[in-house]
């Protein structure tokens, strides 16, 4: 799929933004993050078919579904904010 700028903000093209998905939050106490270790298992809030936040920035830009895409996660967008 070829992106198509257009030429009145064409200039704009090469602005870096950082662009995150959180996929859930927990929290945790002192004590229990000193003792994780390697193989441990952290759930989180979220269940795998929930949407998820993206966010460009740290402004939410869209809603997205995870999906696995060549083998690697990725978030689907389906709905822009």
């Amino acid at each position: 799929m070829e992106n198509v700028v257009d030429p009145k903000i064409e200039f704009l093209s090469d602005v870096k933004l950082r662009v995150s998905a959180n996929v859930g939050r927990i929290e945790k106490l002192l004590i229990e993050i000193l003792s994780l270790k390697e193989g441990d298992i952290i759930e989180l809030d979220k269940n795998i078919e929930e949407y998820i936040e993206i966010r460009v920035n740290d402004k939410t830009f869209a809603i997205g579904e995870i999906v696995v895409a060549n083998e690697k996660y990725g978030v689907r967008i389906v709905d822009l904010a």
